[in-house]
């Protein structure tokens, strides 16, 4: 019998080493300093998923932070006091390309909106017709509208930078003036 042979059979066998399934259950979630106040953040090893700032009214939340998510995603969270990479960049308004987002409970449309949106350079606007036309879809104006109304990583993906076809700011998931804060603070950065 050829022992070697054995062996390296048997070595063929080893199987992986268990997976942590705490990372398949929970989503860390940490509060950080932002634009326009502190900011939860709900990330895992996927990316960034949700944003919300703390304080602020929010049409789209149902209760606190932990709920919304919990409400939006079906996933509870866990504190952490680490930040997604990327995270600082994408606060201060140049976030990376390769920034990490975890949007897949959103429809491919709504992807492909906030993937528009997100090359709004920081300090300038483009109206919701211009989304639509980027993604190809010129006449889905007020589709686009409500996936921007629905953007679960706001600051992350500026959706502040879409304003109504005469220009002016329009809604935004923690108020008007939020809206409106974060554009003059973009513009005087410049």
């Amino acid at each position: 019998m050829n022992y070697d042979a054995v062996l390296e059979g048997l070595a063929e066998l080893v199987a992986a080493p268990a997976t942590d399934l705490t990372d398949s259950l929970f989503a860390d979630w940490t509060r950080v300093p932002g634009p326009i106040g502190e900011i939860d953040i709900a990330f895992s090893g996927r990316g960034i998923s949700y944003v919300r700032v703390v304080g602020l009214p929010d049409r789209t939340a149902t209760g606190d932070f932990a709920t919304s998510f919990h409400t939006r995603f079906g996933r509870p969270l866990r504190r952490t006091d680490r930040e997604p990479p990327g995270l600082r960049a994408a606060l201060d308004g140049n976030p990376p390309a390769e920034l990490p987002l975890d949007l897949d409970t959103l429809t491919e449309f709504e992807r492909e909106v906030l993937q528009a949106t997100r090359q709004i350079p920081r300090g300038q606007t483009r109206p919701y017709g211009w989304i639509a036309a980027q993604i190809g879809r010129p006449k889905a104006v007020r589709a686009v509208g409500t996936a921007v109304g629905n953007n679960p990583v706001p600051l992350v993906i500026p959706c502040h930078r879409v304003v109504r076809s005469d220009g002016s700011p329009g809604e935004y998931v923690f108020g008007a003036a939020a809206k409106q804060r974060l554009l003059s603070a973009e513009r005087e950065a410049g």
